[in-house]
């Protein structure tokens, strides 16, 4: 309900803010350029969620669950279409009913949910860290003291324990539920090996979506060059607003909201706001594409297993 409500101020914020900036919102020239972003942004935006199915099957076989790269893939291209329902968590949902099919037993998904939600969380903190206090932290007064070269090795420190520390905690406050969500499997962290591989891919993820930004602000609104870094950790910084908050779609409202406070400074508040309807277009279409491709995949493995079937059979 709190989340719901929250979901809707920031969607009114947003159109408020539209609204004001209506007569000097900036327009695309298109042009060969632009179109070309416009393609780029699809893919780059389709290969970081590529890259989080990637982390998905990392997570999987790190829990001695062993299933083909593409039928986990092509599983969650389509369970990730969820997240449109409200409630922002279809996607789960689906991915828990859709893995239970292929023979991932429920207790594994979760705690590999569990893990991979602990892990984005914390990468996107540590990314979000580093560039407030290399790009903002002079311009802030409202930082903390502490949040300086000390205090961000402490908060990327925090970062990478996230996973093990979240899952210790969880035993340790709630073994009751604990035991009842993961029906008697033991919850435990993922190795150093899968850890090191989730957090590149993490990183890679955030940058893809910084690259976009970038592009989309330079070519579309003809905004200066930002570095890369700044731009990544401050989408990091919405996506993680839109992620936690239940109840809104895809973060919809909310990861507009926060990426026109960030970017406003920067860009001005009509490209920002500009940018984060762009932004928000190119990753629907990208969720959109990477549905049908893991529908069409799954399509084409269950016909290979039939026909196999029938090979067999005979």
């Amino acid at each position: 309900m709190a989340g719901g409500f929250v979901a809707v101020v920031a969607i009114g914020f947003f159109v408020q803010r539209l609204a004001v900036n209506a007569s000097g919102m900036p327009h695309i020239a298109w042009s060969r350029a632009s179109v070309g972003v416009s393609v780029a942004s699809v893919l780059l935006a389709l290969t970081a969620i590529l890259l989080t199915g990637v982390v998905w099957h990392v997570l999987l076989n790190d829990q001695q669950v062993r299933h083909p790269f593409a039928k986990v893939q092509a599983l969650f291209l389509v369970s990730q279409f969820g997240k449109y329902f409200p409630g922002n968590i279809g996607q789960f949902v689906g991915r828990v009913v859709l893995a239970r099919d292929i023979g991932v037993p429920v207790p594994i998904t979760l705690a590999t949910m569990l893990t991979e939600a602990l892990w984005s969380i914390g990468t996107a903190l540590g990314i979000s860290a580093l560039s407030l206090f290399l790009f903002l932290g002079g311009h802030l007064s409202t930082l903390p003291r502490w949040f300086d070269g000390a205090g961000l090795l402490v908060c990327f420190a925090a970062a990478i324990a996230a996973p093990w520390a979240g899952v210790t905690l969880l035993k340790r406050i709630f073994p009751g539920l604990v035991g009842r969500l993961f029906a008697g499997s033991e919850l435990r962290p993922p190795g150093m090996a899968a850890a090191l591989r989730v957090s590149t891919l993490y990183v890679c993820c955030y940058g893809c979506m910084g690259l976009i930004l970038r592009m989309q602000a330079q070519v579309y609104f003809g905004a200066p060059a930002a570095p890369l870094l700044e731009v990544s950790g401050f989408f990091a910084l919405a996506w993680l607003a839109g992620y936690l908050l239940p109840g809104a779609p895809a973060g919809i409202g909310v990861r507009e909201s926060v990426l026109l406070v960030l970017f406003s400074p920067l860009y001005g508040e009509s490209a920002a706001i500009a940018l984060g309807i762009t932004l928000r277009l190119t990753t629907t279409a990208a969720d959109a594409l990477a549905f049908a491709i893991g529908w069409t995949w799954r399509y084409m493995q269950r016909r290979g297993d039939c026909r196999d079937q029938g090979d067999v059979n005979e």
